[in-house]
């Protein structure tokens, strides 16, 4: 399960906001997350560049398992403070070993460079394997996903 309460005051009334810019009822979210975890630097910087649409995937070691989403599932993105930002859904879920990943998925991540994804990656993971009796490398399994920010949407789009 999402390391957040899915049921919390602030992710239902951002559910609900969601909703009502959107114009349609929406399921609840499978899962509520940040991308930097203990960095609140990097947390909103990526997610300032999901809700510009220059990133538009995402990778996760370890593997969830067992997995509480899946493609078309809804999840909301949290800021560095801790504040709903973003609701996402996913659009494709592929695992894989590290080596693997894809140049253009790495490019989507919006990190820079290929090797800047790399690199980044190895730091990031090695990091959080150290803190957990991991070790991360190319042959560690990843979850690649890609996804789509449905709200807020982009300055000047339309409304769906």
């Amino acid at each position: 399960m999402s390391r957040f309460p899915l049921d919390s005051p602030e992710i239902v009334a951002f559910m609900e906001s969601a909703s009502q810019h959107l114009g349609r009822d929406l399921p609840k979210p499978k899962d509520v997350f940040d991308f930097g975890e203990d960095k609140t630097h990097v947390s909103d910087e990526l997610l300032s560049l999901a809700i510009q649409g220059k990133k538009t995937a995402t990778t996760s070691w370890p593997v969830p398992s067992p997995r509480h989403w899946d493609v078309g599932d809804l999840s909301i993105i949290l800021d560095g403070a801790g504040k709903p930002s973003a609701l996402m859904r996913t659009t494709e879920l592929k695992t894989c070993k590290f080596r693997d990943v894809e140049e253009d998925f790495g490019l989507a991540e919006a990190e820079g460079t290929f090797e800047q994804y790399r690199k980044n990656h190895f730091y990031w993971y090695g990091r959080h394997g150290e803190r957990n009796g991991e070790v991360f490398g190319e042959d560690s399994v990843v979850l690649c996903e890609r996804f789509e920010i449905l709200y807020p949407t982009k300055t000047g789009e339309e409304n769906e």
